[in-house]
């Protein structure tokens, strides 16, 4: 049997399937133990407060290219709040909104200008369970 990834192992015919993530750029916490949370991530794992908004701290490291890589913010309920995804470019993010769409996806906010730490052009959308990602 030949070795490689399975997307070398498609017919030829077989058109390439849309794959637009290019990396992680960071998760949102929700947390009852705000002040725990924050002193874990800057104490113990050396994140530094890059920016704070509205009781949301976003955590980030020189290590990374984005501004921050933890969103963590106060609630009486422990959850993952977002995941937000990298793509290449705005044109990649306006085919993966058609696609979310044209998959039955619901689309929380229409490809924008994000408003929040770490700018960009985003979207916003729900998966199958809840969790929001941008």
């Amino acid at each position: 049997m030949p070795h490689g990834r399975p997307s070398d192992l498609r017919e030829p015919n077989v058109s390439t399937p849309f794959r637009p993530i290019s990396g992680l750029r960071s998760v949102g916490l929700a947390v009852p133990n705000y002040e725990e949370s924050l002193a874990f991530y800057t104490s113990v794992w050396g994140l530094e407060v890059v920016a704070e908004d509205g009781g949301i701290s976003f955590l980030g490291t020189v290590a990374d290219p984005e501004q921050y890589v933890i969103r963590l913010r106060r609630s009486p309920d422990k959850r993952l709040d977002v995941v937000a995804f990298a793509v290449e470019d705005a044109a990649t993010v306006d085919r993966a909104a058609e696609h979310l769409i044209s998959s039955g996806v619901q689309i929380d906010r229409e490809p924008e200008k994000l408003q929040t730490p770490g700018g960009g052009y985003g979207l916003r959308f729900f998966d199958k369970i809840g969790r929001a990602h941008v």
